[in-house]
């Protein structure tokens, strides 16, 4: 969330991490961090979230995600002539560093990631997606809030959410990391109806 603001010409750091929403247990941690408009309002916020094994649901789950609650919020933080609309290379950036802590730091707090065996394929599923609807009741265009026209055209129509899911160990290096993404956005974006989606248009 600071990248993002600093991107922009404007310091806004991160507040520090509080519990929660999701609850906390002996098998599950969740904090969040949030930036707040002038007038108090959610901006923009992060969640990190572990939930470990149990007798309902045997597998590792870790969850990192940054949302952009309020862009208007956002811009009145940022001042003047600011614009929020997202680049697709810093939805690159977020979608790295959030996948790395979901994979690697997070369940790093537990042990090492690369030690135990599986008992199923791992999976990381990356995803854009506007949540909250517009006054009509539809959810947002994912191409308002990110300028995805590298992309080329889309024959299916604006889509508001945009899913990929990865098959692969989760720890590795940031260089392999970031060419699995980059191969992973093009696939999604295919999939999602931009035919014209290539590696070198990111």
């Amino acid at each position: 969330m600071t990248m993002l603001s600093r991107r922009r010409g404007v310091e806004l750091p991160a507040a520090r991490w509080e519990r929660g929403p999701f609850g906390n247990s002996a098998r599950s941690a969740s904090y969040s961090c949030a930036i707040a408009g002038p007038g108090g309002g959610l901006a923009l916020k992060a969640s990190v979230v572990l939930a470990l094994p149990t007798t309902m649901e045997p597998t590792v789950v870790a969850c990192s995600d940054v949302l952009v609650e309020n862009p208007q919020a956002w811009a009145a933080a940022l001042g003047p002539g600011r614009d929020t609309r997202l680049g697709l290379d810093e939805v690159q950036d977020v979608l790295l560093t959030t996948w790395e802590t979901a994979a690697e730091l997070l369940p790093d707090l537990v042990g090492d990631p690369a030690g135990p065996s599986w008992a199923a394929p791992p999976t990381t599923e990356l995803r854009m997606a506007c949540e909250q609807p517009a006054d009509n009741g539809v959810l947002t265009a994912l191409d308002s809030l990110v300028d995805l026209a590298s992309l080329g055209t889309n024959d299916g129509g604006t889509k508001s959410v945009m899913t990929v899911t990865i098959t692969g160990t989760p720890a590795m290096e940031r260089a392999e990391r970031r060419r699995l993404l980059r191969e992973a956005l093009v696939h999604m974006a295919r999939e999602f109806g931009y035919v014209d989606a290539e590696v070198g248009l990111l």
